[in-house]
């Protein structure tokens, strides 16, 4: 279990040491907040094409350990291209790069941990809070380094930590790769993500709901750092916007176990999607930096929600050796999908009609996600699904065990 805590840990790190400075780090470098939008969908496209592969890899072919591993190295070369004396458009190129590689590492570490630990509720709130508190310290770290040494350093530094994440991940425990003909009775095409749709059909509705929340939450995190750079901020507030969110999720991930084993699965994610329509609401009015960020305690306290309720969902609805297909699905669209939809569209709202606009858009879609979750998501007490478990008819109103 060291290493698998370690995975989480460092998958935080790497992330926070990198990621919350995409954005800024392009503008810095003269590319306006449409393309921004453009180079970062771009990334999110190829997040969504590689997690579907890196799903079937995991499950099917290598096992989710060296698949993670073999992530992790390959986003450590992307990265540093990134960071080399390079032109804008290889910068772009090699973001996209990343995003195809590091896309693995939130779902193979997910389907490792819900595989390795026996109560799902509160065990894995504790495992996953130290991506949390990784993002968040380093976050915090490198923003004050950045504001002495400008965003150089980022690269080598998110190297370094993902060839240590793949050092972890290798000695982390797996369960074994699944038979896909033996799940699926034989009807193997389209892999491992098409053999999880047909024989969960809740998948699509529950999937719809996670979609509109995250439409907003990255909008939000792709914009509200250009809109604190607007208002006065510097690298430090972003550095605190991002951080100040990751810590709030540390307690709060020590909650949802129990919040979600209170109210149910479906309870946790309707909530944490309102907390945010709230937040979404509060960004179109506020207008200093302090402010803003004083509201991403709120928003850490929802996203952990939303991630161990999603979570949770696909270690109910899908059997152990479909889930790293199961995570993917979720991480797919979750930050695949809705991250193409809320950069491309979030580009030029924000550039055309302003902050104000974008974040009121992301409050409706949170409310319609959070009325969806109430209606679809797993309740509380539903049976864990089993591999040998057949197509399961979509229930709205499911049958405790």
């Amino acid at each position: 279990m060291r290493a698998l805590r370690a995975v989480f840990l460092l998958n935080g790190a790497a992330l926070g040491v990198f990621y919350p400075f995409i954005s800024v780090i392009l503008a810095d470098r003269g590319v306006p907040p449409a393309w921004i939008g453009i180079v970062m969908a771009a990334s999110a496209a190829a997040f969504t094409v590689a997690v579907p592969a890196w799903g079937h890899i995991a499950d099917v072919v290598l096992g989710r350990r060296r698949a993670l591993a073999a992530s992790a190295l390959g986003a450590a070369v992307f990265v540093l291209v990134a960071g080399a004396p390079v032109e804008v458009v290889v910068v772009a190129l090699a973001l996209v790069g990343f995003s195809s590689f590091e896309s693995a590492w939130g779902p193979l570490g997910d389907a490792l941990a819900v595989n390795a630990i026996r109560d799902h509720g509160r065990d894995y709130a504790r495992i996953r809070l130290l991506s949390s508190v990784g993002f968040g310290v380093v976050s915090a770290l490198a923003g004050i380094l950045y504001n002495t040494t400008g965003y150089g350093p980022s690269f080598m530094l998110c190297a370094l930590l993902a060839v240590l994440l793949a050092l972890a991940a290798i000695r982390a425990p797996d369960v074994a790769r699944a038979d896909l003909a033996a799940v699926a009775h034989g009807r193997t095409r389209g892999g491992s993500f098409a053999v999880a749709l047909r024989i969960q059909p809740r998948l699509g509705p529950v999937l719809l709901a996670i979609l509109l929340i995250h439409v907003g939450v990255i909008a939000g995190f792709t914009y509200l750092p250009l809109r604190l750079i607007e208002l006065g901020g510097g690298p430090s507030d972003v550095a605190l916007n991002a951080a100040v969110s990751a810590f709030a999720e540390i307690p709060a991930m020590l909650l949802t176990g129990a919040i979600a084993a209170r109210i149910g699965i479906r309870g946790l994610v309707g909530g944490s999607a309102f907390l945010y329509a709230a937040c979404f609401l509060s960004w179109t009015v506020l207008d200093t930096p302090m402010l803003i960020v004083a509201t991403r305690v709120v928003t850490g306290f929802a996203f952990a929600g939303l991630w161990v309720g999603s979570v949770l969902t696909m270690a109910v609805l899908l059997p152990p050796r479909l889930q790293g297909t199961g995570q993917g699905l979720y991480q797919v669209t979750a930050f695949g999908v809705a991250a193409v939809i809320a950069n491309v569209g979030g580009g030029f709202v924000f550039g055309a009609l302003g902050s104000a606009v974008l974040f009121g858009i992301a409050a409706v879609l949170a409310v319609a996600a959070g009325l969806l979750a109430f209606v679809v998501f797993p309740r509380r007490g539903e049976r864990v699904a089993r591999e040998e478990d057949e197509a399961i008819p979509l229930p709205f109103a499911a049958t405790p065990a």
